[in-house]
This record gives structure tokens, sequence and C-alpha cells, in this order.
């Protein structure tokens, strides 16, 4: 089965400050998933973790 993909084009082609707004913007998103807020936060975590690892191990390794 082939997917079909729709191009829908809108306004003058112009990107401008006024012209611009959020409705535009998100007009057609798809709609935000619980599973994908719990990656968000646990992308954070891991990536906090991470960071304290590398304070406690790297000036620990300069002095040895």
């Amino acid at each position: 089965m082939e997917e079909e993909t729709k191009v829908v084009e809108s306004g003058s082609g112009t990107l401008t400050g006024q012209a611009l707004r959020a409705d535009d913007v998100l007009a057609g998103a798809e709609p935000w998933e619980p599973i994908e807020t719990k990656m968000v936060v646990w992308s954070f975590v891991i990536a906090g973790i991470a960071l304290l690892i590398g304070l406690l191990v790297v000036p620990t390794s300069i002095f040895h």
C-alpha cells in the first residue's frame, strides 16, 4: 500500500512577522501524545544525570 502525500500551499510564499501567526504554524499539526511527554521528560532526566556524573568524574580525572 502506498500512502499519498498531499501538499498544501498557503499564502504568497513570503515569510514576514506580520503574516506569521501561531494558528498558521500549527495548522495540520498532529496532537501531542502522552508518551511523547514522557519521552521528553525522561530525556531531560537522563541528560541531567549524565551532566552530574560528568561533573563528578572529570575533575577527579584531571587531578589524578
